[in-house]
């Protein structure tokens, strides 16, 4: 089972933000970014640059999930990589 741990908050606005958040095992940690938008859709991401691009409409998230349940539920379990 992971933890996480957020790192940064940044606020868009007050309804949307983008959470740094570190993920870690007994062995190993990953940084994702999320971003939240309005509690409504949460998008992860595994690295800045595509969260960058998912803004300039260039990319898509690496994952989605509409409750902060589904979310909490896949960084307590997802694979880290390194």
């Amino acid at each position: 089972m992971n933890t996480f741990t957020a790192l940064h908050t940044e606020y868009l606005r007050p309804s949307r933000t983008i959470e740094t958040v570190l993920v870690s095992n007994e062995k190993l940690s990953q940084v994702f970014f999320i971003y939240n938008y309005e509690g409504n859709s949460f998008r992860v991401f595994k690295n800045h640059l595509d969260l960058i691009l998912f803004f300039q409409d260039k990319a898509e998230s690496d994952f989605e999930f509409g409750t902060e349940v589904e979310l909490d539920g896949f960084l307590g379990g997802v694979n880290i990589l390194h």
